[in-house]
């Protein structure tokens, strides 16, 4: 992926997003986390590296400006960024395909999330609801990996759906030059 200036500019937007919806997420205690709507948007308009980037970039901000959680998880998001590129770029993106799709983006992503969850933080996070969930799920037969990898799905899944849907109504309005558009080479 060549990187010129309008792929640039989408890049940076998309991690703007990102910033805003985790800051509104974490300051009004959501259940979901909103700081994938622009990893979902340069995945969906730009493909693989330009999601992960997003979500890198997006991920690394919110941990040095308050999120400290945001730098390890933000590996997670690179890894959806990454297959929701291939998955969405230039492909359908009805309802139904949306549907499954996201489940596959979010499945290993969510296995990477309790991971770091789990393994790091003991099953803390900066999500008040999600990390009440899992200690109480800890306590159960799921252990505390178990209910990091439930509670991850569901959370992911419902957060990632939304994202995705969003940004497909969005990508449907939007100019064909702002998705379709070639590398021009410099005259």
């Amino acid at each position: 992926m060549k990187y010129n200036v309008k792929k640039l500019t989408i890049i940076a937007a998309a991690v703007a997003i990102n910033i805003v919806g985790s800051k509104i997420a974490l300051v009004l205690s959501l259940p979901i986390f909103l700081d994938s709507i622009g990893t979902m948007l340069a995945a969906f308009t730009l493909g693989p590296v330009a999601g992960g980037l997003t979500a890198l970039v997006g991920g690394l901000i919110c941990g040095v400006t308050g999120d400290v959680y945001a730098i390890y998880f933000s590996l997670s998001g690179v890894l959806m960024g990454v297959i929701a590129g291939f998955l969405f770029r230039n492909k359908k993106k009805d309802p139904v395909s949306i549907l499954w799709k996201t489940f596959l983006v979010v499945l290993p992503a969510s296995m990477l999330s309790a991971c770091i969850e789990t393994f790091l933080f003991g099953g803390i996070t900066s999500a008040v609801f999600t990390t009440f969930v899992v200690q109480a799920l800890s306590q159960t037969a799921l252990k505390l990996f178990g209910g990091a990898f439930l509670t991850q799905l569901v959370t992911d899944y419902v957060d990632k759906l939304v994202a995705n849907l969003l940004v497909a109504a969005c990508v449907k309005v939007l100019p064909s030059g702002f998705i379709d558009y070639k590398t021009r080479t410099a005259e």
